[in-house]
């Protein structure tokens, strides 16, 4: 695999401007070969430049880009279109590879207008036109569970959706947040992902039925690394092309990037053969 960093461990740190090139340089700093990271707005950084740069440091980058799958703004024609803009701006960068992802906040398998399995129904006839988008352009798509539905939902969804440049990405934290357990969802998501992040958290159940989630280092949290890790080799389609992208979420009190992140690295070196 591919070992690679994700643009929110460092969220509340990037510099205002510039802030793509800045993660290439953390890229650089803990030797690593992958970005993934937003693509640039309309009328922020320079695609191409950030791309050139990439090329330079030999790191891959792959690219975010988010939208509303049940409810898009101006409907689907509406949703073809800023795919269409955020893909060129892809390819201007060089980036073979985006990972895509819902609007958790306004829909999800908690909310009820419409109902849950109106949602899933109708989230693949608008997924179809951002895949369309992107094989028009020779970008691969992976569809991320983010705070919104299961795996296996999502797995469903693009397999109705039946186009080939819309596969799966994984989070290993994201099943938390949807009741699901992460190595049941690496089992259902893994055999069709395209790109992966590693992340950790802690819960702290409390008697009010409430939990609390804080970010941890790799293998110091709740994720069951030990098992999902030996599952990236067994089912990913493409391991040694695939890349993982440690992805660190610190908590509110802060915590220090570079000892979290060196804490992480060990901890992958120790597990993991490739690394």
């Amino acid at each position: 695999m591919i070992l690679g960093l994700a643009s929110p461990t460092y969220a509340g740190a990037m510099p205002a401007e510039g802030g793509l090139a800045w993660l290439l340089d953390r890229c650089g700093e803990y030797g690593l070969r992958a970005l993934e990271a937003s693509l640039p707005t309309e009328g922020g950084e320079d695609a191409a430049e950030v791309g050139r740069r990439a090329r330079d440091k030999g790191i891959i980058w792959i690219g975010y880009w988010s939208d509303d799958w049940v409810t898009p703004a101006e409907g689907v024609a509406g949703l073809g279109a800023r795919a269409a803009r955020a893909f060129d701006r892809a390819v201007a960068g060089g980036v073979e590879t985006v990972v895509v992802f819902g609007n958790g906040a306004a829909h999800n398998r908690f909310t009820h207008e419409p109902p849950l399995a109106e949602q899933l129904r109708i989230i693949p006839d608008n997924l179809r036109v951002v895949a369309e988008a992107a094989a028009e352009r020779g970008l691969q798509l992976g569809l991320l569970p983010h705070l919104d539905y299961r795996g296996h939902e999502l797995v469903v969804a693009m397999q109705v959706v039946g186009h080939p440049a819309l596969q799966m990405a994984f989070d290993t934290t994201n099943p938390f947040p949807v009741c699901e357990e992460p190595v049941d969802a690496a089992r259902a998501v893994l055999p069709h992902a395209v790109a992966v992040a590693l992340k950790d958290v802690q819960i702290y159940p409390h008697r009010s039925n409430d939990v609390t989630i804080w970010g941890a280092p790799l293998g110091a949290g709740s994720v069951d690394f030990v098992a999902i890790l030996p599952l990236l080799a067994e089912l990913l389609p493409a391991p040694e092309a695939t890349t993982a992208c440690v992805k660190l979420r610190l908590p509110p009190d802060g915590g220090d990037y570079a000892e979290w992140m060196e804490q992480s690295l060990r901890f992958l070196r120790q597990q993991m053969e490739w690394y």
